[in-house]
């Protein structure tokens, strides 16, 4: 009988291990602090069950697939499989694999739906040749061909041709360590074997490195445990050739590809069963292993994960003394080791995966007292930090800021120091950092509201000047630098709405005039060049927000009312029926206040003022599907007239604002998943009845605004939200199809959609998670709608989704997610296809 008591990672043998001790202790509560305090693990909803030995994998979707493993109940294989969904931090079961298995691989093929291979449904039973797809759109496991041989422990590589090389393992069914290695072509489902590796190994870590070719790393081999040999797969020639040894021999460790094309290997245990703190890195071009610093804490049966700024997050694993709580991070041009925030639950043999978000997902694994359903994110809000750029050539407050399709933001009107009401304007170049004066207004004006249409023009209308309200309407078109006076308002109005709706209208709705707050609303026709009044509000209000929701309806919500009496009540525009919908009302009273689309559809509220000119930190969230206001988290700071941002992590930046005599240089953060409030860096300015506007490249530029002692100023700042990446690391866009019909499918070209160097494409063990495939989104620009879309196809420089629909019309970006490093965005016009019912599904 084969016995292997130093085992890659595997349930059985791990609690075997386990139960030998004698003493358990969480060494992670005896570690020095943090000297990164400002990291934090955040518990996340719980699995639906415990499990360990399972996979993770990012979908092209952002969500997370689980799938397998085992929860030590007789040391038996579970075949259920659960998603998780970052935006609403709910897990959900999903269809059942039609094997258990535990100790299996899992990879994300170019198709977006994940092979799961091999591993075994038995302690001491056959090993699995058995293989299957879950596809996401359909939510069905499908049995695909076979491998060769049934292994387990072994690891599974996406290569640049799409195909998966399957390498080693163990076979239970033949008691024997395995040398095999075989590929799976998912065009033509069929596995075929592929030259033998040198050595037999299992407890392997694969690395797929920028040459194309992968490398293999140490394990648990004939000779013994933690082997030191290491070789080389060129898939072109189909050849192993064996490469220079480790340093120290070791299995059940981690292997993680650094931007530089070097090979981080950490961790593990050695001959004896000992956890190491040894960590080398192997460097292709010279075909040499160098130690590098040591973990400040041994480990085995841990994570490693590449993050956006190219350090390595290490967490949890397994000594002698028991499972760890400790995480650290590894910076490789400092040659340095960092205690980061400890895990709120020890924890090994666990799944790590990065987000979209940036963040780290932290899934299940074994505990002091056995297998776990805790989840739990790794984040650092602390990283983000504001600088100055150039400031405004004219200083203004209560003016609007508009993102344009070639990346520039324009800025018009407002009021100056003078309080007079400004016609200039100007547009920002966030690559050149300049402003630059374009054609000014037909009429100052203030307090309106400007809105990009699909034609890629500025519609700008209403407002008030030199003590009158405005009816006047203007467009600006960006390719010939000119204001352009269009039809009039039926109603003279400012601090009202407006909205584009999805047939490529826009609502005007509310506002203030002669006599008070207005019920009335009327919708603009671009193409006739008409104002027609529709149905009127329930309500008057004005310096309400208005929010279109993923149904296509626009919810209104408070404002000041009749008599300046503030309101709580909220209603909902229907385009298709011209109705207005009395709605459940906000547990407050509030005007100043902002208003957010989250990802997952429902609307975010916050702070502003209540009856009695009363100052709010509150906050509360609108559900459409089940039309109800719930309060959430308090700022940490209350505020008005403030701005809210939503940022690609999907959480919501609210900047600055009034608080009674005060004006505030405060930012907080919201994560909707986890319903938290984070302090972040405070401006550079004081300021409120500024603006907000989310870059292209991911950052917010905020500008102009009141500032300290009642002065206006021409000060701007963006927030760069810290993920750290260098420029060269992101994945580069460079055609995207606009106008784009929905209902078809949507092809990119650029560079870098399966990561700089093939980052992280491998996981570098059974059940880590490979990030470097490309997430896609398409993000509606007027009401920061968001849509995943999936893949029909990948590779590294091109992209083709399936059909786009489950989204709205309206000028949108397009961004390319690798690794969590975000793409600059590029501009497209969604449109309606008009033989195709494209139902609306609200997320």
């Amino acid at each position: 009988m084969h016995i292997r008591p130093y085992l890659s990672p595997s349930p059985r043998l791990m609690r075997l291990w386990r139960l030998a001790l004698t003493v358990v202790l969480l060494i992670g509560a005896v570690l020095p602090q943090s000297a990164h305090a400002a990291s934090t693990w955040i518990n996340t909803a719980s699995l639906g069950i415990t499990r360990g030995y399972h996979s993770t994998t990012l979908l092209p979707s952002g969500k997370v697939l689980v799938a397998g493993g085992t929860n030590g109940n007789g040391f038996v294989a579970i075949n259920s499989a659960e998603l998780y969904d970052p935006s609403t931090n709910i897990w959900t079961t999903v269809a059942s694999l039609k094997t258990a298995r535990d100790s299996h691989t899992a990879t994300l093929l170019p198709n977006g739906k994940v092979l799961v291979a091999g591993g075994l449904t038995v302690y001491n039973g056959a090993s699995l040749t058995s293989a299957e797809v879950y596809d996401p759109h359909a939510n069905t496991w499908t049995s695909v061909a076979p491998m060769n041989i049934g292994r387990s422990s072994h690891t599974a590589t996406l290569l640049p041709s799409g195909k998966v090389l399957v390498t080693a393992g163990y076979s239970k069914t033949g008691g024997t360590l395995l040398a095999s290695a075989e590929v799976y072509d998912p065009g033509t489902n069929t596995w075929m074997s592929v030259a033998l590796l040198n050595n037999r190994r299992d407890g392997h870590t694969t690395t797929l490195l920028p040459s194309g070719k992968v490398l293999v790393v140490g394990g648990y081999g004939l000779s013994g445990p933690a082997i030191t040999s290491t070789e080389m797969y060129d898939p072109g020639a189909n050849t192993w050739t064996p490469v220079t040894p480790l340093n120290a021999g070791r299995l059940s460790h981690t292997a993680t590809l650094l931007p530089s094309g070097k090979v981080l290997v950490a961790g593990g245990k050695d001959h004896d069963g000992a956890s190491l703190a040894s960590a080398e890195v192997y460097d292709p071009s010279a075909n040499t292993w160098t130690s590098v610093a040591p973990l400040n804490t041994a480990r085995a049966y841990h994570t490693a994960t590449l993050l956006p700024n190219g350090k390595v997050l290490t967490v949890g694993g397994l000594t002698p003394s028991g499972d760890l709580a400790s995480a650290e991070v590894y910076d490789p041009s400092a040659n340095t080791w960092t205690n980061v925030a400890m895990l709120n639950d020890a924890r090994s043999g666990h799944t790590a995966t990065l987000l979209p978000s940036g963040q780290v997902l932290v899934v299940g694994g074994n505990g002091p007292d056995g297998y776990l359903a805790s989840a739990e994110v790794y984040d650092d809000p602390s990283a983000g930090s504001w600088s100055s750029v150039a400031p405004l050539n004219t200083a203004r407050y209560a003016h609007t800021a508009t993102l344009l399709p070639n990346g520039k933001v324009l800025i018009a009107g407002g009021y100056d120091t003078g309080n007079a009401s400004l016609s200039s304007a100007e547009v920002y170049d966030p690559i050149a950092n300049t402003w630059a004066p374009i054609a000014s207004l037909n009429s100052g004006r203030t307090f309106h509201t400007a809105t990009l249409l699909p034609s890629g023009k500025v519609l700008v209308v209403g407002g008030y000047v030199n003590g009158g309200y405005l009816a006047s309407a203007e467009m600006y078109d960006p390719s010939a630098n000119t204001w352009t006076t269009v039809a009039p308002l039926n109603t003279a109005r400012d601090y009202h709405t407006a909205t584009l709706l999805p047939n490529g209208k826009v609502l005007v709705a509310g506002g203030q005039a002669i006599g008070g707050a207005l019920a009335s609303a009327e919708v603009y026709e671009p193409s006739a060049n008409t104002w027609t009044t529709v149905a009127s509000l329930n309500f008057a209000r004005s310096s309400h927000r208005a929010t279109l929701l993923p149904n296509g309806k626009a919810l209104v919500a408070g404002g000041g009312g009749t008599g300046s009496v503030n309101l709580a009540s909220a209603e909902m525009y229907d385009p298709s029926a011209n109705t207005w919908t009395t709605v459940a009302p906000l547990n407050i009273a509030r005007v100043a206040h902002t208003a957010a689309l989250l990802p997952n559809g429902k609307v975010l509220v916050v702070g502003g003022y209540t009856t009695g000119s009363v100052l709010l930190a509150s906050a509360e969230v609108y559900d459409p599907s089940a039309n109800t206001w719930t309060s959430v988290a308090s700022l940490n700071a209350a505020r008005a007239s403030h701005t809210a941002t939503l940022l690609p992590s999907g959480k919501v930046l609210i900047t600055g604002g009034l608080a009674g005599g005060t004006i505030l240089t405060s930012a907080e953060v919201y994560d909707p998943s986890v319903n938290t409030w984070t302090s972040v860096a405070p401006l550079n300015s004081k300021r409120f009845s500024h603006t907000a506007t989310l870059l292209p490249n991911g950052k917010v530029l905020v500008m102009g605004g009141h500032s300290a002692n009642s002065l206006i100023t021409t000060s701007a700042e963006v927030y760069d939200r810290g993920l750290g990446f260098d420029e060269g690391w992101r994945p580069t866009v460079n055609t995207v199809p606009s106008p784009l019909s929905l209902g078809n499918s949507l092809s990119l070209t650029g560079s870098g959609f399966r990561g700089f160097q093939y980052l992280e494409s491998s996981g570098g063990g059974t059940n880590n998670s490979a990030t470097n495939c490309p997430l896609v989104q398409i993000r509606r620009l007027d009401n920061e709608q968001w849509l995943w879309v999936s893949p029909g196809a990948f590779d590294n420089t091109a992209f083709t989704s399936l059909p786009v629909t489950n989204t709205l019309a309206g000028p949108a970006l397009v961004t390319v997610f690798v690794n969590g490093i975000p793409s600059v965005s590029k501009a497209l016009v969604l449109t309606v296809n008009r033989n195709l019912f494209l139902p609306i599904i609200l997320r």
